[in-house]
């Protein structure tokens, strides 16, 4: 039986189609007010965003889907690299009849692929934030003392152990409490509400299958620096925890060629600032998407 999708104050719902799969998308907002996109990470959903909508919603209108395969959307009917989901973005973009520049912010894979929509089609994105991700151009001296950090992604890249260790709910509640700040935050029934839609088959083979994918893609692409000379123009904020134990806040210093687009914030919390920390998320949101001048001239 599937789950009934949480109630959150002045979002209301649709299911739009994306290269084939039935996408549920949550909004909230004026239908005519600038948009904002906001990309859940794993092993979450849209739900993940609740307590940075409604500060947003004043005068935005706030598109948060739960990307293709997670929360109650149905599965790709394609690949599952970083490249293939950051079409299914645009596709939704599309269907939302969203096509001038919007404004991006992604926590964790979302957040990964929100760096791929800007690389990739940097007109359609106005100002990103990345919530608790690396960005595409790690500096090495800074990447390899701590790449260790990053062991536990390794429970969920292998067929057979990845899907088996989703449907655990104690393993869930570890992973996503194990750096907070204050562990009361994550109570039984936030838990229940990550844990009982990633144990359903479908979302813990999608949830599988996006490790799986970035080993098999994205980890040559950062070794060889595929990324290093693109042009890169969007204005982005790297939002931090500074207590987060997958990406600590030293891995997000820029390279010097990109400290003119690149600016960091850390703030209190773990690595899901967004459950731990929403208000200081809903605040370096708003400070970046409000500021009257871009970081670097609009060029290519």
């Amino acid at each position: 039986m599937e789950r009934a999708l949480p109630d959150v104050p002045g979002v209301r719902h649709r299911w739009v189609d994306v290269r084939g799969a039935a996408v549920h998308v949550a909004e909230a907002g004026p239908d005519d007010a600038p948009a904002v996109v906001l990309l859940h990470g794993f092993p979450q959903h849209w739900y993940a965003w609740r307590g940075v909508v409604g500060d947003l919603a004043h005068d935005r209108r706030v598109v948060v889907p739960d990307l293709p395969g997670f929360g109650w959307s149905g599965a790709p009917t394609h690949g599952w690299s970083t490249a293939e989901r950051a079409l299914d973005t645009l596709a939704l973009l599309d269907a939302l009849d969203l096509r001038g520049p919007v404004d991006v912010v992604g926590h964790d894979w979302g957040a990964w692929l929100a760096f791929r929509v800007a690389l990739d089609a940097p007109d359609r994105v106005r100002r990103l934030v990345a919530v608790s991700e690396l960005h595409p151009w790690p500096l090495q001296r800074k990447l390899l003392p701590r790449v260790w950090r990053m062991w536990v992604t390794a429970l969920f890249e292998v067929p057979g152990l990845g899907e088996a260790a989703q449907r655990r709910r104690a393993v869930l509640r570890w992973f996503l409490s194990r750096d907070a700040r204050d562990p009361a935050v994550w109570t039984d029934e936030l838990v229940d509400a990550y844990a009982a839609v990633a144990a359903r088959p479908e979302v813990a083979y999608a949830g599988r299958r996006l490790h799986s994918a970035f080993v098999l893609h994205d980890i040559a692409r950062l070794v060889l620096r595929r990324d290093a000379r693109r042009p890169y123009v969007v204005p982005t904020l790297l939002l931090g925890g500074d207590r987060d134990a997958y990406i600590p806040p030293a891995l997000l210093t820029p390279p010097r060629s990109r400290a003119g687009v690149l600016q960091v914030r850390t703030v209190p919390g773990g690595h899901f600032l967004l459950d731990e920390n929403p208000r200081a998320v809903a605040r370096a949101v708003r400070d970046h998407l409000d500021a009257r001048e871009p970081a670097v001239p609009r060029v290519r």
